[in-house]
């Protein structure tokens, strides 16, 4: 167990022992569900039959003794109250040996020793503990320096210790919309300054994104803080439409009380026309719920400050709050838009600071006219959404890719050899006259005229062959709100081949792979793959010239002809620029206004996925037009880095965003709690690791150059009146 202050553990021996008796033995966890139910009672408490007697009892406050340093003004009412919208579900207790909030049981010397296989007793139904292992089950490459420069501490592990953290896991739910909760508060958890970071999920993922809990939360777990998790609205809500299954919170398939289970009509007419079909949240609930992702985080925030109170309170009476609670808010790509967006939606002044590491954001440039100077270059910044940017790349990167260059020396573009038919989606683009000479080199310079530079090219096939068409369609089909039963652009869900002997990406039903399982392996977004070359869930071209297939093996001009599904390109790239999608768009969009509040983004220059022309350098322009000198706004741009963490065969490429997004986040601490002086806006000149790709060194400091508190002027970065400027 992870080493603790006797005083913390004296003051902490009634609470464990109130607690313990909720978990089946002392080494064991209960087998939990997420039951969501709309109806009130009295306790708003729900839980299976299973968890009855351990998950309820914990909503009342405990005996223990808490110090705090109480700077809170006297208010009309400081009385405990549990938000109305609040669905407690679970409670559990880790003890950091047998189990733990961070690597399910399985420590940091195994997942960043070897690839780890947990043993499943019945594949087909695993249980809560299984799933939650093979969530956070990832081997980590301690090369790309996760373990020795940034996460966990390498150097720290010892046979008593292997990094795993002790403390008590609670779920819940936001009764509207279903939005999953999830508070982790570990044993040695700072009473006398208390904090609480929050972690919106990265991408389209759950409560239990692996990265969010072993890098993100685990910064906040190490620095005594409770750490508190929110799904966005959108977390592995795939719903199985013949079996009528879908996901819990927890990951448990069943019929009722689920993430998401969408309404359809005829059903048996549709499974019939439609065979082995899926709807997923995101794309088919039709509630485009990245318009309230701001307030999911904030609301996140509420329920952590009520559990802790209702934990360590004495009596009735709240001890924490936001006045005497440091609160901060992490989070990467949609979590980074996420953490941007609460805080401009915080007009309570409950946040302290942000980090939002490649942040998927929308910024509103309608009334805004904003710039961006790189040299001599000086070009207005434009607004577009990822639906529309990323639909666009769709459609030109299986044509260009024969064009790119290997990097320096290296004679690889990885993926490249993939694409044996671009030539064929190079002339499906012509006699759309989408292309003039039909060439790749001409689709790649569209591509560079339209946000991708020549720094990227190197990473357009492997971007394409693992988000292909997926990436933008998540994107139109939840800011159109289409319905899972539309078929948008005659795409659908569907199970493909799952073993990669011979794969063509036919829609086949699940043999490989149970549905039982795909929680454990999914994050909410499309492909999701078994291995490198065969995908269990994707999206399928209906009306595939020979049979429904995904679209990397797709004919739409010529029977036997693959062209990558050309049609149904265009049609998504189409979509995402009609009144429809553009509603939802701007439900979406960002003001820029973050009231003060100290914040980091952090982006990659050579982020391929959330590019940063429309993204975080346009969001920074408008912050410095909407704040002026009132912003507290700090931007880091990182040379050499993606939103690919520079593992092979980008490892003599890329550098991981991850060590900067932990700097960043160490700047705010070192600021909040000691008054450093924050750095200022800057470029970080980094040095790849070089060699060829699948042999690259070691990573080192002399790679990952810090974020510098006082960077040399050739570094510095601008900001003023909607205008930026960025070192050459």
């Amino acid at each position: 167990m992870k080493k603790i202050k006797l005083k913390t553990l004296v003051s902490l021996i009634l609470f464990v022992a109130v607690i313990m008796p909720l978990t089946a033995q002392p080494n064991t966890t209960k087998s939990p569900t997420s039951n969501i139910n709309t109806d009130s009672d009295s306790k708003n408490t729900e839980v299976d039959s299973k968890t009855a007697n351990t998950a309820t009892t914990t909503t009342t406050t405990t005996t223990t003794n808490v110090e705090t340093n109480n700077s809170t003004p006297s208010q009309i009412d400081n009385t405990i109250k549990k938000p109305k919208w609040l669905v407690r579900n679970t409670l559990a207790y880790y003890d950091g040996d047998s189990d733990d909030l961070v690597t399910a049981g399985l420590g940091f010397t195994p997942l960043s020793t070897t690839i780890i296989t947990p043993k499943v007793k019945i594949p087909a139904k695993p249980n809560f503990q299984e799933r939650r292992q093979a969530k956070l089950n990832r081997y980590i490459d301690i090369k790309i320096g996760e373990g020795t420069l940034f996460g966990f501490r390498k150097q720290e592990l010892t046979p008593l210790f292997d990094g795993k953290i002790a403390g008590t896991e609670i779920s819940a739910v936001q009764r509207q919309d279903g939005i999953g909760m999830l508070l982790q508060i570990p044993l040695d958890f700072n009473k006398k300054k208390p904090c609480i970071v929050a972690v919106p999920a990265s991408d389209s993922d759950g409560i239990f994104n692996t990265k969010d809990i072993q890098i993100r939360g685990l910064w906040g777990l190490r620095h005594n803080c409770a750490v508190v998790y929110n799904d966005k609205g959108l977390g592995n809500g795939i719903y199985d439409i013949e079996r009528n299954l879908g996901f819990t919170v927890w990951g448990e398939a069943q019929s009722g009380n689920i993430l998401f289970s969408p309404s359809i009509n005829n059903k048996d007419k549709y499974i019939k026309k439609y065979p082995h079909r899926y709807a997923i949240k995101q794309l088919h609930s039709q509630l485009n719920a990245e318009a309230r992702w701001g307030e999911h985080v904030l609301k996140s925030i509420e329920f952590a400050f009520y559990e802790l109170n209702s934990m360590f309170s004495s009596n009735d009476q709240a001890i924490f709050n936001k006045d005497n609670t440091l609160v901060l808010v992490y989070g990467a790509s949609d979590g980074g838009g996420a953490a941007l967006k609460a805080g401009e939606l915080d007009d309570q002044n409950m946040i302290d600071g942000i980090v939002a590491v490649n942040p998927q954001i929308q910024p509103n440039l309608d009334q805004a006219s904003v710039t961006l100077k790189i040299g001599n270059n000086l070009q207005n910044l434009e607004s577009k959404s990822i639906a529309n940017y990323s639909a666009y790349g769709a459609l030109y990167i299986p044509c260009a890719i024969p064009a790119i260059k290997a990097y320096k020396d290296d004679s690889y573009v990885p993926y490249a050899d993939y694409f044996i038919y671009s030539q064929e989606r190079c002339n499906a683009l012509k006699k759309a006259n989408l292309l003039t000479t039909g060439t790749p080199k001409e689709a790649l310079e569209k591509l560079h005229k339209n946000g991708w530079t020549p720094e990227m090219d190197i990473q357009l096939p492997y971007f394409y062959y693992t988000e292909s068409i997926g990436l933008p369609y998540q994107y139109v089909s939840a800011y159109g709100k289409y319905s899972v039963i539309e078929n948008m652009c005659d795409f659908s869900v569907a199970s493909t081949q799952q073993n990669p002997i011979n794969n063509t990406g036919k829609v086949a039903p699940l043999e490989e792979i149970s549905f039982e399982q795909i929680w454990g392996m999914a994050n909410g977004h499309l492909p999701l793959w078994n291995g490198y070359n065969a995908t269990i869930l994707d999206l399928v071209e209906n009306k595939d010239l020979n049979t429904p297939r995904r679209e990397f093996y797709s004919s739409s001009q010529t029977k036997n002809t693959i062209d990558y599904g050309t049609k149904g390109s265009i049609c998504v790239y189409e979509k995402s620029q009609e009144p429809r999608v553009n509603e939802g768009i701007k439900q979406v969009m960002a003001s820029g206004n973050l009231h003060g509040i100290k914040t980091f983004i952090v982006h990659g220059r050579n982020n391929v996925k959330q590019l940063p022309n429309y993204t975080s350098r346009a969001y920074v322009a408008l912050n410095s037009l909407v704040e002026g000198k009132q912003s507290q706004l700090r931007y880091i741009e990182v040379e050499n880095a993606s939103y690919l963490d520079g593992r092979a065969p980008f490892d003599n490429t890329l550098l991981p965003i991850d060590y900067y997004g932990e700097d960043a986040i160490e700047w705010l601490w070192a600021n909040l709690t000691n008054n450093a002086t924050l750095p200022i806006s800057q470029v970080v000149h980094t040095k790849t690791r070089g060699g060829k790709s699948g042999y690259a060194p070691q990573i080192t400091n002399n790679n990952l150059k810090p974020i510098a508190q006082t960077p040399n002027s050739n570094s510095i970065i601008q900001k003023e009146d909607g205008k930026l400027i960025l070192p050459n």
